[in-house]
């Protein structure tokens, strides 16, 4: 599935704006072909923080979305295309009381071809049905009525163990796209590799439509073109890149490959434009390197969250995290946990921020997992790798974080998700991010050990002695029990900004600062430790909780993206050959 572009060949018109919108009180049926709007919506955003009323925040659905708009002659003789980007959790579309389909899973992009559906006249109703109901067997879990244990809060309202707010909505752009019947460019796979001064794009994906039968392929900067044949659908080919010009952190390069697909006499039905970087990822005993040369992770863990929108794409807010994370001199993030917008990983390939990226099986509880719960995360991890795979700036997948990995479950779940993924992408290497890193059941099967450990708050509050000695501790145990690089992939302290002490006592941005300078010293002390992520890049919104002052508040920002004490440390802790 490519992201909706125009071209000379293709069309893209926004429905993003003002919906209707209701929580559902009758049959579902009832409002397929259009209802009483309770409430006007902006599209993209969550619904939660819009309203005055507490039982609107916290409904976890199932609510109605509806808008309406013309047949545009423009349309006529093509295929046209609908495209949600996300809908958080699980989505049902009806286009003229006619259902098109659904799709589950809160962060990934599902289409449906609209053509026999349009009406001739001036209107069409689309309706949108959206459930946030989560269960022990969704990806990410909810509704456990859990016990505490590890990375997981009980107790919580609404009931979810991870530790975000359960936003729902439809998150992110609705487009309308048209593309000739005829032949059409429906996927593109890259994969790049270095050979000496040169480097190779190989490129292979599906084509359909009855007259497609070449594909010609160029690399627009250096004009180097070739034609593929089309067979049953497939293409498959190589291009070579002299005297490359790679991709890599703080100097990202990128090159742009024209796709045309042509018919027999030549004529061209379709084109389609990819941006690409060329670079390598390897990771060895001890490092992780990107192009050869040794790369170490300084950043963040960071989540799609705004005051008032909720987790609705914002394309001023994500520049704003990109200037913020630059002004840190930060050259990292993880997309914490679930896929960010694809707008969002285009800024990274623009910036030069290394990714990685993260499936929503946040918190995965295998006393309630099942079967069903095993192939929705299949499902998550394959939609992700399929969406994210061409973006330079990925280098590594995460396939979850904070799961109850020290339960002997974990074992074969586990094995069965790593082995998806390598066969998915064998160019990047996969990690998942534990809590429980002393005896972690499954993290034989991935490339990099990234543990979670909070001492200096979690455990051992205050005593910043005694936390650089845990973290030592924490680290030596991972390398020695696993074998792999470690990433520490979160570690910090809640603080409200505004408010000091000397000395420096819990909850004071003095004490943050503290804790973080001093527990990253510990880590770089540590020649297989890859890197620190602090949690978290800005504060954020959590389902309500006695541990939960108005929020997670351990951003090194506020939620409106303003610095606390440590941000200024870190700028000069992360410059550049310091």
């Amino acid at each position: 599935m490519l992201y909706p572009k125009l071209s000379r060949t293709r069309t893209k018109t926004s429905l993003c704006g003002v919906w209707d919108w209701a929580v559902e009180r009758d049959a579902a049926g009832a409002y397929t072909h259009g209802f009483a709007a309770q409430k006007r919506v902006p599209v993209p955003a969550s619904y939660n923080d819009l309203f005055t009323e507490d039982e609107l925040r916290n409904c976890m659905g199932p609510v109605w979305y509806a808008t309406r708009f013309p047949t545009v002659a423009d349309w006529q003789g093509r295929r046209v295309m609908l495209r949600f980007d996300a809908v958080t959790y699980r989505a049902t579309v009806f286009l003229n009381g006619v259902e098109l389909g659904g799709h589950e899973g809160g962060y990934t992009p599902f289409e449906f071809e609209i053509t026999p559906h349009l009406c001739a006249g001036d209107e069409n109703l689309l309706a949108v049905r959206v459930d946030q109901q989560l269960s022990a067997e969704t990806v990410p879990q909810g509704n456990l009525a859990a016990v505490a244990v590890a990375g997981q809060i009980a107790g919580q309202h609404p009931d979810v163990a991870f530790d975000f707010f359960p936003y729902s909505g439809i998150h992110r752009p609705v487009t309308i796209y048209t593309t000739a019947p005829e032949g059409y460019l429906e996927t593109l796979r890259l994969e790049t590799k270095i050979d000496g001064a040169n480097g190779v794009v190989a490129f292979c994906g599906e084509c359909r439509g009855a007259q497609a039968v070449t594909l010609r392929v160029a690399v627009t900067e250096t004009g180097a073109t070739c034609d593929v044949p089309i067979s049953e659908g497939a293409f498959r080919g190589t291009l070579r890149i002299p005297d490359v010009k790679l991709w890599g952190p703080g100097a990202p390069h990128l090159y742009h490959l024209k796709c045309q697909v042509l018919a027999n006499a030549g004529e061209m039905l379709d084109e389609y434009r990819q941006r690409f970087g060329v670079r390598e990822i390897r990771v060895t005993q001890d490092q992780f390197l990107i192009n050869g040369q040794p790369f170490h992770f300084q950043g963040f863990g960071k989540h799609e969250d705004f005051p008032v929108i909720g987790k609705g794409l914002c394309e001023a807010v994500t520049i704003r995290d990109f200037e913020l994370m630059r002004w840190l001199n930060a050259n990292s993030f993880r997309t914490t946990h679930y896929p960010y917008a694809e707008e969002t990983l285009d800024l990274a390939d623009e910036y030069g921020f290394v990714v990685i990226s993260e499936t929503p099986a946040v918190g995965i509880n295998f006393e309630h997992a099942t079967a069903t719960t095993l192939a929705k995360h299949l499902q998550a991890l394959e939609e992700l790798i399929a969406r994210d795979r061409n973006h330079p700036s990925v280098v590594m997948w995460s396939v979850s974080n904070e799961p109850t990995s020290a339960d002997p479950k974990a074992r074969p779940y586990f094995q069965k998700i790593a082995a998806r993924a390598r066969a998915l992408d064998p160019t990047r290497p996969i990690t998942l991010v534990s809590c429980f890193w002393w005896d972690d059941q499954a993290m034989e099967y991935f490339d990099v050990c990234s543990l979670n450990t909070y001492p200096g708050w979690y455990t051992l509050a205050g005593r910043l002695a005694q936390a650089e000695e845990k973290m030592r501790a924490a680290l030596t145990c991972c390398r020695e029990k696993y074998g792999k690089p470690v990433l520490v992939a979160e570690f910090g302290a809640d603080t409200l900004a505004g408010c000091h002490g000397l000395p420096s006592e819990l909850w004071t941005e003095e004490y943050q600062k503290e804790l973080i300078l001093r527990l990253i010293d510990v880590m770089r002390a540590c020649d297989f430790c890859i890197g620190e992520h602090i949690w978290n890049f800005a504060d954020f919104k959590t389902a309500q909780h006695h541990l939960r002052a108005f929020g997670n508040r351990k951003g090194v920002f506020t939620r409106d993206r303003q610095p606390k004490l440590v941000a200024h440390f870190l700028k000069e802790k992360w410059a550049p050959n310091r």
